[in-house]
């Protein structure tokens, strides 16, 4: 599967962004006059409209190879979310998406915005444990996978893409920690994790995965959602406008099956 372009360090889009949402329902109209309405859940459709800037030539020639492979409108790719959490149940650490060993999961622990959304997490075993998920995302793109700790007791913890890890302190003060870049060299998906050291408890909370290298504002998610592997391009022409030496910008509308 071909992969909708990162530009830059990371990023997916430039602002501004626009999404919209199209959904589809199925109406019969019976003799009587009633009308029975039921949805269409394989005819909804996500479009996008993405306008670059500044973009160097080796940006705008791979945009421009997917266009080419894709055949314009033809042949699907798959396409990253700029604006969403990229992982599933991010504040329900029972759901199936996530993977949490012998750990201890307890929900409704206050959080940083003083609701109670977070989630304690304690390792009763002699061995590192770890809670993490896994995305069907190439290890190539880069994200940013982040996530809001605090402790009791000071302690620390490793945050993971992969092979690719930090170890991030623990304290009594709510504090965001992230870690960025690709992931494994080849790889279809990508696991995301957090790994506590036996006898440790650490309260988490905004557990998020973003296809960029910084993070964003939080946001809370249900069912993973975000990477859209049916996505075309809505036309067949792709402008690219020269702006300056060695630099073009273009605006792509694509449009996500759903």
């Amino acid at each position: 599967m071909n992969w909708f372009p990162q530009i830059g360090s990371g990023s997916i889009a430039q602002f501004p962004v626009s999404r919209g949402r199209q959904w589809r329902s199925i109406v019969n109209v019976m003799e009587s006059g009633e009308q029975i309405s039921l949805p269409d859940t394989s005819g909804g459709l996500i479009q996008w409209r993405l306008s670059y800037q500044e973009l160097t030539n080796q940006e705008a020639a791979n945009l421009n190879s997917l266009f080419q492979t894709s055949q314009g409108q033809f042949a699907p790719f798959t396409f990253l979310d700029p604006l969403a959490n990229l992982l599933g149940w991010s504040e329900s650490l029972a759901q199936p998406g996530w993977q949490c060993g012998v750990l201890t999961v307890s929900p409704g622990v206050n959080d940083p915005l003083g609701t109670q959304r977070a989630s304690s997490i304690a390792n009763g075993e002699g061995g590192n444990q770890s809670l993490s998920q896994s995305l069907s995302l190439a290890g190539s793109v880069v994200t940013c996978f982040s996530v809001w700790l605090r402790g009791d007791s000071a302690t620390a913890v490793t945050l993971a893409r992969d092979s690719a890890q930090i170890i991030a302190a623990v304290t009594s003060v709510w504090t965001r920690v992230y870690v960025s870049g690709s992931g494994t060299s080849g790889a279809e998906a990508s696991t995301f994790s957090l790994e506590v050291p036996p006898g440790q408890t650490v309260d988490v909370w905004g557990l998020q995965v973003e296809a960029q290298p910084y993070p964003s504002k939080y946001k809370a998610t249900g069912a993973a959602s975000g990477i859209y592997e049916e996505t075309y391009f809505a036309g067949d022409q792709l402008t690219l406008t020269d702006t300056a030496p060695g630099l073009s910008a273009c605006d792509i509308q694509l449009i996500s099956r759903v």
